[in-house]
């Protein structure tokens, strides 16, 4: 049988790299196979590129987390030299969280990777938007590029989301030197606007650590950003599709550095032109931790189930869990579930040993 692998990742777990590895390393004897790692934005953007441009650059570097502890992370100069991309995951992602701070957590790492990109030649840069651990509105990105965040008394704020409460207006003057001739991309892990019911703070703000009460400041503060932003750009954020992804790091990329965004799924499956590899297989597989309402809100599998609805192909969904009853208020397209959670003892076991439980689903192919 011929089958092609477009695993995603298992946050926590494994890297989609890592879950296709597994994947190929069990069905190899018996089948044929072609393998991509698929991504949204969010973990694995990287790996995704990686694999489609082998002759791209992994260039090490170090910024700050989202609590601003110095960490060692990595963006990718692609082979054309002018093309960078970096992942906000591995900045101040989420995963990497031992403690949360919703309320202070920073996105002024992902700025100084941008800087640095752009020292190494980057004419274009691509932000995988997805996974983190903060919820700034990209406001601290913002500053490390050059912005100047003031209150009423024409002071600075400190970083993090509570002070843009008391935000009145923003110095964008050394922020355009900086970036000046620089195309930006953000490629979002999903279509949330930055306010709403389906906003950033309600819909995401609680996986950072944000207590009821906090998403509501997350909110207000989120709404305050805006609300400046739209005064003196004249870009309204509030409700442009995808300005939520990545803590609304995708809004201060829009509204601030004048950034396009767009699906990161689509983006990188229409790069990888998937379409002919769908044509060719008999079967795909694909995969994410957990299979929930968020995977509808433009997550990477949900862009290999609509294409393999498109081309009448079957499709086996491997994930750690599903939320069952979240799922049936979707409009679901015919496809066969492996939870890795029906196999092992318990879901933290699932998790613990992914690939283990991945292994075995294989061996009924």
């Amino acid at each position: 049988m011929k089958i092609l692998l477009l695993p995603g990742a298992f946050k926590g777990s494994l890297s989609a790299l890592q879950a296709g590895q597994i994947l190929s390393k069990n069905l190899a004897p018996k089948h044929t196979l072609r393998m991509f790692p698929i991504a949204d934005g969010g973990d694995g953007f990287l790996d995704c590129l990686q694999t489609l441009d082998p002759k791209a650059r992994l260039i090490s570097t170090r910024a700050k987390d989202a609590f601003l502890r110095t960490k060692r992370t990595s963006f990718l100069l692609l082979s054309d030299g002018e093309t960078a991309a970096l992942e906000t995951a591995r900045i101040c992602g989420l995963g990497r969280a031992q403690t949360l701070d919703p309320l202070g957590a920073s996105s002024y790492g992902v700025g100084q990777v941008i800087m640095q990109a752009i020292s190494h030649g980057a004419k274009r840069i691509y932000i995988g938007l997805g996974g983190v651990a903060c919820n700034d509105g990209g406001a601290g990105m913002v500053v490390a590029c050059g912005g100047r965040l003031l209150d009423a008394r024409g002071q600075e704020l400190a970083l993090g989301a509570e002070a843009l409460l008391r935000l009145d207006h923003i110095d964008f003057s050394k922020l355009k030197k900086n970036l000046k001739g620089i195309q930006m991309i953000g490629c979002a892990d999903v279509t949330n606007p930055l306010l709403g019911p389906q906003s950033s703070a309600k819909v995401f703000g609680p996986q950072k650590g944000a207590t009821p009460a906090q998403v509501k400041l997350l909110d207000k503060a989120m709404a305050r950003w805006a609300r400046v932003i739209k005064r003196q750009t004249g870009l309204d954020l509030a409700h442009t599709p995808s300005t939520a992804a990545a803590g609304a790091i995708a809004a201060g990329l829009y509204g601030c550095m004048q950034a396009s965004l767009l699906l990161g799924a689509d983006f990188l499956l229409q790069k990888a032109q998937l379409e002919k590899h769908v044509a060719w297989a008999d079967l795909l597989i694909t995969s994410e931790g957990k299979w929930d309402a968020q995977t509808f809100y433009g997550k990477a599998p949900l862009a290999v189930l609509k294409l393999a609805q498109k081309k009448h192909k079957p499709v086996l969904f491997i994930c750690g869990t599903a939320d069952w009853k979240a799922l049936k208020k979707q409009a679901l397209p015919q496809v066969c579930v492996a939870e890795l959670a029906d196999f092992a003892p318990s879901i933290k076991m699932a998790k613990k040993y992914a690939g283990k439980y991945i292994a075995r689903v294989c061996k009924s192919l």
